[in-house]
């Protein structure tokens, strides 16, 4: 799929869910630190970056996802802390249901 028809379906797949969509300048971004925005980050291995500032190490791709997720955050308003979540919350409440059946009313069975 060539660029441009990738950009369209984004669109069209944005305007559909009612997401924001940004478009951000990927200039520099793997060679700025996400935590401190200290630019100029060293190798340290292959395809590892290390900020000598605050100590952030991470492969190139990486870092330069969370900058561009900051600046994206940045352009829409959203404050608060740029660090992503290590992991998505879990639902200790639901019970796995792998087929899309609705759940079951509790003591009875379900009608369809």
């Amino acid at each position: 799929m060539g660029y441009s028809r990738i950009g369209k379906w984004i669109d069209w797949q944005s305007l559909k869910y009612g997401v924001p969509r940004v478009v951000v300048d990927a200039r520099n971004t793997s060679n700025e630190c996400p935590k401190c925005d200290y630019i100029g980050l060293e190798e340290n291995g292959y395809r590892r970056l290390k900020c000598p500032r605050c100590g952030f190490e991470g492969y190139r791709d990486e870092v330069g996802k969370l900058n561009v997720r900051k600046r994206a955050l940045r352009i829409l308003g959203i404050t608060g802390s740029s660090d992503p979540p290590t992991a998505a919350p879990q639902m200790a409440d639901v019970t796995p249901n792998r087929w899309g059946e609705p759940p079951s009313p509790k003591g009875g069975t379900l009608a369809l």
